[in-house]
This record gives C-alpha cells, sequence and structure tokens, in this order.
C-alpha cells in the first residue's frame, strides 16, 4: 500500500488496529519509565524509555500527511486541541501541587532560571507533574511545523528531522563524551527540539515509506525490537563504566524500539470498531492527565499504611485506576473536546457500539 492507496484507506473511514493497540500498550511502558516495575534487575524499567517516542512518531504518522492542504487542517486541529489539553494537565497539576505542598509544608522558589527551563526546555517546575513536559513538547513542535508549513519549509523537513537527531544525540546521550556544558547544562533533556520536533518528522517519513512499511515481516520487526533493547541496556553499561553516563533520558536504543514497535503496528491498519482502536487517543490522553495526581494521592494515603506499596506498585494501582476511569471517560463531553475523531468527521464511538 503507496502514500495515496493509504491517504484513501484512512479517508474512507478504515483505522489502524495495530496502532490502537500500540498506544494502550505504551501508556504501561510510560508509566513503568516513571514510577519503575516491581522486578530486581531494573531492566525493564531502563528500556521503557522507548514509549514517549512511539507515541511522537504515531502522532506524526497520522498528522502529518503527504496532502498539503489535509496536513496543514490536522496540524491547526492537533494543535488547537494540545493547547487546550495542555492547559487542562497545568492547571490540574497547580491544584495539586498546592494542596501536597500545604500539607507537608513544602515552598517552592521560583526563579527565572525556573522559567527558562520551564518556557524553553519544557521542565516542569514544581514537585508533581513532570510527566506535562510531553504534552508541552508537542503543542511547541506542532506550532513549528504549522508556520514552517505556511512558509512551504516542509520540503525541507528531512534535513530538519536529520539535524535534530544529531543535536539531540550529542546533547544527550552523547553529551558526556563532548563533555557538553553550557550555562551550567551538562545535558539537555528531553523537550520539544530533542524528542518531539525529531520523532514527528520521523513518523512523516515512514508514513511516506509506507509502501516497505508494510512489507516488512513482523518476525523482524520483533528481532530489531529486541536488538534496540539490547542496544539500550549495552549503552547504559558502556557510558556508565567509561564515566560518560550523563543523561538517560533517551539512548540510541530507544529510538530503535520506537520505529519497530511503530512499523509493527502500522502494518495491521485493518481494524474492526472497538473501544480500543477507535478511541485510543482519548484513553491514553486521559490516562496521561490524571496518573501524576493519582500517583502521588496514592502516595499520600498510603505513606502511613505501606510506603513499600507505594514504592513498588504504585505506579501500576495508579495506571490500573486511571484505565478505569479513562474506559468510563472515553465518550464523555471531555474526551470529545480533547479527542474527537477530527480525521474521520468527527467521530465518535457511540454508546450503542
Amino acid at each position: 500500500m503507496n502514500s495515496t492507496e493509504l491517504e484513501q484507506y484512512y479517508d474512507d473511514g478504515h483505522r489502524c488496529k495495530g496502532a490502537g493497540y500500540l498506544r494502550f500498550i505504551l501508556m504501561a511502558f510510560m508509566c513503568f519509565w516513571n514510577y519503575g516495575f516491581p522486578e530486581p534487575t531494573g531492566v525493564l524499567s531502563a528500556i521503557s524509555g522507548f514509549a514517549a517516542p512511539a507515541f511522537f512518531i504515531l502522532s506524526g504518522y497520522f498528522v502529518l500527511v503527504e496532502d498539503k492542504e489535509k496536513r496543514q487542517k490536522k496540524t491547526e486541529r492537533k494543535m488547537k486541541r494540545s493547547g487546550l489539553f495542555l492547559a487542562a494537565m497545568i492547571v490540574l497539576n497547580i491544584i495539586v501541587n498546592v494542596i501536597v505542598c500545604l500539607i507537608n509544608n513544602i515552598s517552592v522558589t521560583i526563579s527565572r532560571r525556573i522559567i527558562f527551563n520551564f518556557v524553553v526546555l519544557n521542565l516542569w517546575p514544581l514537585p508533581i507533574g513532570n510527566s506535562i513536559w510531553f504534552i508541552q513538547s508537542l503543542v511547541y513542535a506542532y506550532i513549528i511545523i504549522y508556520i514552517a508549513d505556511w512558509l512551504g519549509l516542509m520540503k525541507y523537513y528531512k534535513a530538519v528531522m536529520i539535524m535534530t537527531f544529531v543535536f539531540m544525540l550529542f546533547t544527550g546521550e552523547f553529551a558526556g563524551i563532548i563533555h557538553f556544558n553550557i550555562l551550567g547544562y551538562r545535558f539537555i533533556p528531553g523537550n520539544w527540539l530533542t524528542r518531539a520536533l525529531p520523532y514527528l518528522l520521523l513518523g512523516k517519513y515512514l508514513r511516506e515509506k509506507s509502501e516497505i512499511l508494510f512489507r516488512i515481516n513482523n518476525w523482524i520487526y520483533a528481532i530489531l525490537f529486541v536488538a534496540g533493547a539490547g542496544l539500550s541496556v549495552g549503552e547504559i553499561i558502556l557510558l556508565g563504566k567509561t564515566g560518560f553516563l550523563v543523561y538517560q533520558g533517551h539512548l540510541i536504543g530507544y529510538g530503535i524500539m520506537a520505529v519497530a514497535v511503530c512499523g509493527m503496528a502500522l502494518s495491521n491498519p485493518e481494524a474492526n470498531r472497538s473501544r480500543i482502536t477507535y478511541c485510543g487517543t482519548a484513553l491514553s490522553g486521559i490516562v496521561y492527565l490524571l496518573i501524576d495526581p493519582i500517583y502521588f494521592i496514592i502516595g499520600i494515603i498510603m505513606r502511613n499504611i505501606n510506603i513499600s506499596f507505594v514504592q513498588y506498585f504504585g505506579g501500576i494501582a495508579a495506571l490500573l485506576l486511571c484505565l478505569v476511569i479513562s474506559f468510563i471517560m472515553s465518550e464523555s463531553f471531555i474526551a470529545r473536546a480533547f479527542f474527537t475523531r477530527w480525521d474521520n468527521n468527527g467521530y465518535v464511538l457511540s454508546s450503542d457500539q
């Protein structure tokens, strides 16, 4: 299926079964990455960093289509929806932070460096809400892509993709090797430039190469995923032993794993109607909105009862609770406001379906 046939396929109302279920699975790995997983080696938590790049690739694949007019409309709509979602996350997390800080007598100091970190580097300044960086960087990247499209610069997207990937590597996992140090920053964390933009553009590239993507067997993607996981662990061990490990937020292996799982998922486009395939963005979005506050609420409730439960199972408990809430809310007004299936005439799964 080439890119033109793929455009028509999705325009006819078909959904990508693999992508819907992949989003569902990636939510678990985002949880393991942020809160850990109760296994002694720590390997699963260490390799879970591929989940964020995979989400960005899926967004780029479905939003940055080949037709310029459609791409601009989708980017504009996604930019507005993501911006609204970001505002909701900020408000919710500020409320939770105020409550937690009052209960624990925690004071927060705001400086120019902290403001710069939040505005430019997408680093959330308060104790609760670190996951906001993902949505914030997504909004920034969509704005940049929208402006570039309006100026007719998207024809250079491959060059930009390559440059941002190189910048990401040399200011991230290789920062210790090149002794990166600018204004006191020893590395650049994941943000709009070092994560969202390169992987969104990679998603666009994969869509253009969909004919090749669909011809690759699933077992090749499986081998590629395992190889990426092995490479990630190897990178951590090697950089750690040589003293160059200053940042573990992204590794080359994560990118390989993300491409592998996305390639496997996108190679299975036919979808029966189900809540997961048709409301996948709503389910993952609601989980992402609620999981940080719920995790810390669980911590507050359980800290005097069983602190070990919070340390080992708090993240999993928060994820399960968020999944239940997301299934209940996936067809609500909130879900429609943020995650309406706008790419198919605003279709949202109705209650009888």
